[in-house]
């Protein structure tokens, strides 16, 4: 296959997918049936396909696969990075299975690699169930932070292939430092946020394995399958996990809105559902530093993007607006 392939060669899918999966003991496989794109995402393309001939047996016998593929259609998907985040996925996924993780993930298969052997894409197996996305309301966020605290209680041993911060105040240091400090000449607003965020940096330790993406997308509940009275959710796309501030993981949820998922005060209701079910100690303000971490870093894009000829997306006032918003309701 070339770098520049048509998302809709399914010939050359085909190839890749049985030569990939030839090479992987106890598979003698042929992809069987049609093989079908699925929702990806800014640096995946994603294919379901299923699988004829030898193959795991039992429970397996019939099991899905997904195909992940880096995305390579735009220069801005070019460089070393969204393939080093593949492989760490990669190796994720084992450490997941050798740690018992409680809830469902998919299993790492192989990778896959081009004609000239460099790895483009992964096999994994495929999780049933509906994506968390199609559904609002509390029973969402109680999911969302379910998997949150079982994420945060995984012991990181298995995991010292992933980033990590020192601690938790190294974890928000770090992501400050990222910011180019024009941005707070530009946005004396921004400037002031910063001194509040480095006025409350989290205390002691207590870093943990970081999903990175807790987004309903990433949630599939399964209705064939309860536990307690719900059912179970699995997770999938592990690329951005790391080791750092649980914190982290709720403000990827909440993204600084004042209403989550539908639920009206929902990062609240998300941080009380997350401590009642066993997460890390964390507070309202720990969140709050991290929301508005991700809207300067939002500005920031913005801000660049607006410099050129033929700008896209939002503007940056839109997002000094909305930083200045949520500076006000963390703030009080």
């Amino acid at each position: 296959m070339t770098r520049r392939r048509s998302r809709h060669d399914y010939g050359d899918l085909r190839y890749v997918i049985e030569r990939s999966l030839q090479a992987c003991p106890g598979f003698a496989a042929r992809v069987a049936g049609k093989i079908e794109r699925i929702p990806g995402g800014l640096w995946h393309e994603n294919y379901r396909f299923w699988i004829q001939g030898r193959s795991p047996s039992g429970p397996h016998a019939e099991q899905g696969y997904i195909l992940r593929l880096l995305e390579q259609r735009h220069d801005w998907q070019a460089g070393p990075e969204p393939r080093e985040r593949l492989l760490r996925e990669g190796e994720t996924l084992q450490a997941l299975k050798r740690s018992a993780f409680p809830q469902p993930t998919p299993d790492f298969i192989c990778f896959v690699v081009d004609d000239e052997s460099q790895v483009i894409g992964m096999i994994e197996t495929a999780l049933p169930g509906s994506s968390l996305d199609a559904f609002k309301g509390r029973s969402t966020l109680r999911s969302i932070a379910r998997a949150a605290a079982n994420v945060h209680r995984t012991a990181v041993g298995e995991f010292r292939h992933l980033a990590s911060s020192g601690d938790r105040a190294q974890h928000v240091k770090a992501r400050l430092a990222e910011l180019d400090e024009a941005l707070f000449v530009e946005f004396p607003s921004a400037r002031e946020i910063r001194e509040w965020i480095e006025g409350r940096l989290p205390s002691g330790g207590g870093t943990c394995l970081l999903h990175g993406d807790l987004l309903p997308q990433n949630l599939l509940w399964d209705w064939e399958q309860f536990s307690r009275g719900e059912p179970v959710v699995g997770i999938v796309d592990w690329e951005m996990a790391s080791i750092g501030d649980p914190a982290y993981d709720l403000a990827i949820v909440s993204r600084g809105n004042r209403n989550v998922h539908g639920v009206k005060q929902g990062v609240e209701i998300l941080v009380e559902e997350y401590l009642t079910l066993g997460g890390r100690p964390v507070e309202l303000t720990d969140v709050r530093v991290h929301e508005l971490l991700l809207i300067l870093r939002w500005l920031e894009e913005s801000w660049r993007e607006y410099q050129k000829l033929r700008a896209r997306g939002q503007g940056p006032d839109f997002y000094e607006n909305q930083l200045r918003s949520l500076y006000r309701r963390a703030s009080r």
